[in-house]
């Protein structure tokens, strides 16, 4: 009489994803089917899946369907561990062996023999030989657990695929130029305002991939800037650690806060768009220093609107319409652009001045961005308000220094400069068809680099009537201030106030 065998291998853990384990398991069951005779019908597998973990095993369930079937008389196994783990797990397979009436259904193994599930003592020594893999299985995953936690105490790598920025030439891991570059680029766009569908279009029009080749998404990036290791800060389950990470920092810690602030606050995102939609927003700053934001209102006569709004609270603060602070800068922008050269404004600053003038820039935005959350965390209950001071008036500092250093690197740098009267280029036609043709994207990142917009209050007269005089714009590495000569500030005030008013209705 032919015995029908059913065979199930399974390994929890298959690193280089070749099934040699499961593999071995069954050449060493089809020694054991052909000493005892039995008939091998079919082979139920698990590859890389732990029968402690509780996951699904797709294998495992088919060779249930098959013993509730009736078409197997054996089942054949390395070892009883690769069959069950769980208790649970025991008593369901016990029941389907002993309904196949009038022979139940027996369990050979290659290490430990036959378990007979019909008599007490089988059942017993499979309770046993379960009871004993589980304790392994537990402390093995104890020990690693406790393995891991050491490494993360210690600022190591607990493994994974490469994380993008770094690689490891040399036993240690090191900054690999271009990805750090892109990390640091990221984080300074995401302080200057763009969107991360903007920055992830970037990333993947310059060829840059992650770490394991794929194009970026905005999952992916998201994900990347928030890792604290990007600050050298090593982490454990969410908590940073004393002990600085093995990978050099690519940005300031001061940074890495600040765009984590900034991507995990809920009104970050009103709507399922990612693209930025206003040319100044997050660009321009109020005149208390806060870059301005979008906002809508709606006006006595129930119409709708865009406007810069100031997000401080209290009075003092601006609120200008979107259209007529864009028309002052649009005329600005195109006639600057025009005059410096198109696409050249930067093109007598030496490239290391430049690369050090944009880091100072991301520092001095990280910074302002961590005074509020100071203030948030004190109104929480956070921190103290002996603290706030404290944080706030060393963040202040350091803002005065990055500052003073950016204005002394400007106003070295051979910048190209406006008409010797001092009067900012007026826009020809040409210039502005030009720079309105341009993708805001572009026209935001230009705005960042070359120009300082500051909206002012809007003082006497009606608050009806839109005074372009309140839209302060001058090329970054000048103070307005500090001009040469009192004929050079008059003659800049006087564009400024001859351009036309226009009606706020």
């Amino acid at each position: 009489m032919q015995i029908r065998a059913a065979i199930y291998t399974r390994i929890s853990d298959d690193k280089a994803g070749e099934g040699l384990g499961v593999r071995r398991q069954e050449d060493d069951c089809r020694k054991l089917a052909k000493e005892h005779g039995f008939t091998v019908t079919e082979v139920f597998s698990d590859n890389d899946i732990s029968a402690y973990s509780g996951k699904r095993r797709p294998g495992y369930q088919r060779l249930l369907k098959a013993l509730a079937s009736g078409v197997v008389d054996v089942v054949l196994c390395w070892h009883t561990d690769r069959l069950h783990r769980q208790p649970i797990e025991l008593e369901t397979y016990i029941q389907l062996c002993n309904t196949r009436a009038p022979v139940p259904v027996r369990t050979y193994a290659v290490k430990g023999g036959e378990v007979d599930l019909a008599t007490p003592e089988g059942m017993l020594k499979a309770g046993l030989l379960g009871q004993i893999a589980r304790y392994e299985s537990q402390h093995k995953a104890d020990r690693v657990r406790r393995a891991q936690e050491q490494m993360a105490a210690s600022g190591k790598w607990l493994g994974g695929a490469r994380p993008f920025g770094w690689h490891k030439p040399a036993g240690s891991w090191e900054r690999e130029p271009a990805e750090g570059q892109a990390v640091a680029d990221a984080f300074a766009a995401v302080l200057a305002g763009k969107s991360l569908g903007s920055i992830v279009r970037e990333l993947n029009d310059s060829g840059i991939l992650t770490s394991v080749g794929k194009r970026w998404g905005y999952a992916q990036l998201r994900q990347m800037l928030m890792r604290p290791r990007n600050a050298g800060l090593a982490e454990w389950k969410g908590e940073i650690l004393a002990t600085p990470s093995e990978f050099p920092a690519l940005v300031s810690e001061d940074v890495w806060r600040a765009v984590c602030s900034i991507l995990t606050d809920p009104s970050r995102r009103r709507s399922q768009s990612n693209k930025a939609v206003h040319l100044l927003a997050g660009i321009a700053r109020c005149h208390c220093g806060e870059p301005v934001r979008s906002a809508t209102v709606t006006g006595r006569n129930r119409e709708s609107y865009k406007v810069y709004r100031c997000p401080a609270k209290g009075t003092g603060h601006v609120g200008k319409r979107v259209d007529f602070v864009d028309g002052v800068v649009n005329a600005w922008a195109a006639g600057w652009r025009d005059a410096a050269g198109v696409n050249d404004a930067h093109r007598a600053v030496a490239p290391d001045v430049a690369a050090e003038i944009a880091k100072l820039e991301t520092e001095a935005a990280g910074l302002r961005r961590r005074l509020d959350d100071f203030a948030i965390q004190a109104v929480e209950g956070e921190i103290t308000p002996g603290q706030m001071r404290t944080m706030t008036e060393h963040a202040r500092k350091k803002i005065a220094a990055h500052e003073s250093r950016m204005a002394e690197l400007r106003l070295s740098a051979e910048r190209p400069v406006w008409s010797g009267d001092g009067v900012p280029p007026m826009a020809t036609r040409a210039a502005m068809d030009e720079w309105l043709a341009l993708a805001l994207d572009d026209r935001r990142d230009w705005m960042r680099q070359n120009l300082e917009v500051t909206l002012l209050p809007h003082g006497k007269g009606s608050t009806k009537v839109f005074n372009p005089a309140t839209v302060r714009i001058w090329p970054k590495g000048y103070d307005l201030d500090k001009l040469a000569t009192h004929e050079r500030r008059r003659s800049f005030r006087q564009w400024i106030e001859s351009l036309p008013s226009q009606v706020a209705s």
